[in-house]
């Protein structure tokens, strides 16, 4: 071992233990079976090099590669955010009212439930029929909107990660 790795190891240890207080609520609230902690993960790291390029970058474009990343967090914040139905669904609870549950016991079958959703503003056959109409044409909006964002996540990095640093 050279002199010179040894003179190093009072920085590399103030670093290593900056870095785990850095990541420490991190990884203490992580769990494995939920893509959702990727995305926190994921957030972090990327958070912690954006601050690093933007206030500490060297290279030529080091404020353009820092706004690159912070668009990344950004996407991912939406994504842990998760309010894609809410998104999808607030014009039509607008229109129609909040929607009320309420569960009755089932003609069909003994040992199960109806569910029946009220909104205040629907009164009539027909405002029924229209609510019901927009709401099926809403269902799958919330997934097509988490899945658009986590397409343009992965492409942006694709096309630009390599470029972050110099």
């Amino acid at each position: 071992m050279r002199l010179s790795e040894v003179k190093e190891w009072p920085r590399q240890i103030r670093q290593g233990i900056k870095r785990l207080i850095e990541w420490f609520p991190i990884i203490w609230n992580d769990r494995h079976w939920d893509y959702f902690y990727i995305f926190i993960v994921l957030r972090h790291k990327l958070h912690l090099t954006e601050q690093l390029i933007r206030h500490h970058g060297h290279h030529v474009k080091h404020i353009e590669d820092a706004d690159k990343i912070k668009r990344c967090v950004m996407i991912l914040d939406r994504l842990i955010k998760d309010e894609y139905h809410e998104n999808a669904f607030r014009n039509h609870d607008k229109k129609w009212g909040e929607p009320e549950f309420e569960f009755t016991d089932s003609t069909d079958y003994s040992d199960c439930y109806a569910l029946h959703i009220k909104h205040e503003n629907v009164n009539t056959r027909e405002d029924k029929h229209l609510e019901r109409k927009e709401f099926r044409r809403l269902m799958n909006k919330p997934e097509e909107l988490k899945k658009q964002d986590i397409d343009m996540l992965f492409d942006y990095m694709k096309k630009h990660i390599q470029t972050w640093w110099d």
